[in-house]
């Protein structure tokens, strides 16, 4: 007898294991990495620090408090670990000695600002990167109090997506001697340090970044730091390349760069290694470099370069996969090793190299690579999808009319009944430069055990296919919008038992775009969800964080040198010709996708006569399916999964 599956709900999410932040030791062969889940009870969630023994596999929870943050490796048997400060004051940073075998903590010092990256360098002396209100500087608490109500803004970008308002924040460096409770600052208030990379013998930190007072740039300098004597060396100009990813082998330093001057922004980085203070290409690279394969099970981040048996570690998107990769720097390429799914993050130790990752169809958990093969070290998961019904993506990519391939893939609805017909909802990814894979999906897989059909593709503009693939530059709504609909097309040619009268679309970011332009274009759809979207590159410019260099370059110009460009790409300008039932969600601190932009298409609907609702969230960002807080994600399904019961149910 056959085993009945139970369907995947929306409450199912909060019991899922994200794991993240995974390092080795360089002390001992051990590696210890975040876990996350969420908490309903407190709406956060809870993260707690777990090690797994690299010799047996075995892995053992250190800590219980559920307020688990960074770490780093301080010596043998111990960890320096990020933790709430003991002044409880806003935006300090404390931090403790942590023993793993003891499982206890000792409090060690406290910084006055949000710490990005801590060195040890020795003895009670490291070496910090850390986010710092430059508006503040010299000032006494006393006057900073009285600033409390005010915000200057003299720059751009303003504010960011998950932070804040910007304007003269800098990311800085400094040494702190704990012993004297004294701070060192190494770089200028004007000057924002992007990627790093420290020499084994702790004497060199070479890093990236760019000075700016006005408007902050795309392209970044390289720049060398003598933390003997604090001298800083420019070894590229920050004027005329985009810098990436820094990574040492040894000594050999190789960094991820681009002069964008084949397709523009789209330009995948290629890799240089520096030599006399050059930068020599020894790869030319096509790939996005980490893993850029959309979903929503995932939390927290973690390392994605490394050094690996004296070659460059690194991974890659391709088509549906997050791979790794091994370079050297003689311009020697492979693929390490298979993987079917995609790496996360990932850490090394000796020929060993842990890493977080998702397998088709399943969770994240923690693998091993010993040199030879790989083997899965944690089961977190194991429980979560048991008994459920896990709908398999089915290929089914086609040649559009102008001859290029699209991958595509569908989920069948629970308990399919060939003699049945059943709604259908194309759900797209945000980006553009995103890709969809075979990963598991729980939004995707949550509608197909509500009896959807559900299916998705990557168009033109979408990852894994190279930057010709992904160039979209002035070209959205166009290129991109035939690919959906030839999709749509296509599969519903290829499965009858899909009922073409209860078609649905929903996306979010650039999928929310594109859902704004298709019911501007089209009446095929009976319904419509628009997720923290954009509809207007015009007023985009001035009020997205991303506006005055997204819109500018995607759109192909600004509002005052080819307007009429940017209202054609506008889905605002369409709104009279809709007629989709549609519900708009967006989160009030987006400043991705502001606000405004979800304001302005629900005012254009409503006013023509359009059935449209908005959904506002509270306290949450433009990362509202992927991180908001539980009570918030679980709301945010409800609505989408009464919106298409009330239309296509």
């Amino acid at each position: 007898m056959n085993k009945v599956l139970t369907p995947v709900l929306k409450e199912d999410l909060l019991d899922y294991r994200f794991l993240s932040g995974v390092s080795c030791s360089p002390y001992e062969d051990l590696a210890v990495f975040t876990v996350a889940k969420q908490d309903t009870k407190t709406n956060s969630y809870k993260k707690n620090l777990w090690m797994a023994d690299l010799q047996t596999g075995k892995l053992s929870q250190l800590t219980y408090h559920g307020k688990a943050r960074s770490f780093i490796f301080e010596k043998a048997g111990s960890l320096l670990c990020a933790v709430e400060a003991k002044n409880k004051k806003p935006g300090h940073t404390g931090f403790a000695h942590f023993d793993l075998a003891t499982k206890k903590s000792d409090y060690a010092f406290t910084l006055p600002f949000a710490v990005n990256q801590l060195w040890p360098l020795g003895e009670n002396v490291y070496l910090v990167n850390a986010n710092v209100d430059t508006n503040q500087e010299g000032m006494t608490d006393e006057e900073k109090a009285a600033e409390a109500d005010y915000i200057p803004i003299r720059e751009l970008p303003f504010w960011d997506n998950g932070i804040g308002y910007v304007s003269g924040w800098r990311d800085i460096l400094y040494v702190y001697d704990a012993a004297q409770d004294k701070l060192f600052r190494l770089t200028d208030l004007d000057f924002n340090v992007a990627a790093t990379a420290l020499s084994a013998d702790k004497k060199t930190l070479w890093f990236t970044g760019q000075s700016f007072t006005e408007k902050k740039g795309r392209h970044n300098g390289l720049f060398k730091l003598d933390l003997e004597t604090a001298a800083i060396d420019t070894i590229i100009p920050q004027d005329f390349v985009r810098l990436g990813k820094l990574q040492l082998v040894g000594d050999t330093l190789f960094v991820s760069a681009s002069y964008m001057d084949k397709w523009g922004t789209a330009d995948k980085d290629d890799w240089y290694v520096l030599q006399d203070g050059e930068l020599c290409k020894v790869l030319d690279n096509d790939f996005t470099l980490g893993c850029n394969v959309a979903g929503d099970c995932r939390f927290g981040g973690g390392k994605n370069s490394a050094e690996y048996m004296g070659k460059l570690l690194y991974l890659t998107t391709e088509v549906k996969q997050c791979l790794p990769n091994t370079l050297t720097a003689e311009g020697e390429h492979a693929h390490l090793f298979p993987f079917d799914g995609a790496i996360d993050c990932l850490s090394v130790k000796d020929e060993k190299i842990v890493f977080v990752a998702m397998k088709k169809q399943s969770l994240q958990e923690l693998y091993l690579f010993d040199g030879q093969k790989v083997r899965q070290l944690s089961h977190f998961n194991r429980t979560a999808l048991k008994g459920k019904y896990v709908a398999k993506p089915e290929y089914c990519g086609f040649t559009n009319s102008e001859g290029v391939h699209i991958d595509g893939w569908y989920l069948k609805p629970i308990d399919f009944d060939p003699e049945k017909q059943y709604p259908a909802l194309l759900s797209m990814h945000g980006g553009p430069c995103v890709a969809w894979g075979e990963l598991f999906v729980h939004e995707m897989q949550m509608l197909a055990g509500m009896g959807y059909f559900v299916f998705f593709c990557n168009p033109r503009g979408s990852d894994g296919r190279g930057a010709r693939f992904a160039h979209l530059r002035g070209k959205y709504g166009t290129v991109d919008y035939e690919d959906f609909m030839e999709f749509t097309d296509h599969v519903t040619d290829t499965i009858p038992q899909i009922d073409t009268g209860k078609l649905g679309v929903l996306g979010g970011s650039y999928g929310g775009y594109m859902t704004n332009w298709i019911i501007g274009h089209t009446d095929r759809f009976a319904a419509a969800v628009s997720q923290r979207s954009f509809c207007n590159p015009i007023s985009d410019f001035g009020n997205s964080c991303l506006g005055y260099t997204f819109d500018v370059d995607q759109f192909a110009g600004t509002p005052w040198d080819n307007l009429d460009r940017l209202w054609d790409h506008a889905p605002l300008k369409y709104a009279p010709d809709c007629t989709t039932p549609t519900l708009f969600i967006h989160a009030l601190e987006d400043y991705n996708c502001p606000l405004s932009q979800g304001f302005e298409m629900f005012s254009a609907l409503k006013y023509h006569g359009v059935i449209c609702e908005m959904v506002l969230f509270k306290g949450e960002n433009h990362e509202l399916s992927r991180s908001g807080k539980p009570l918030h994600r679980m709301r945010r399904l409800s609505e989408i999964i009464r919106w298409f019961d009330t239309y296509l149910g």
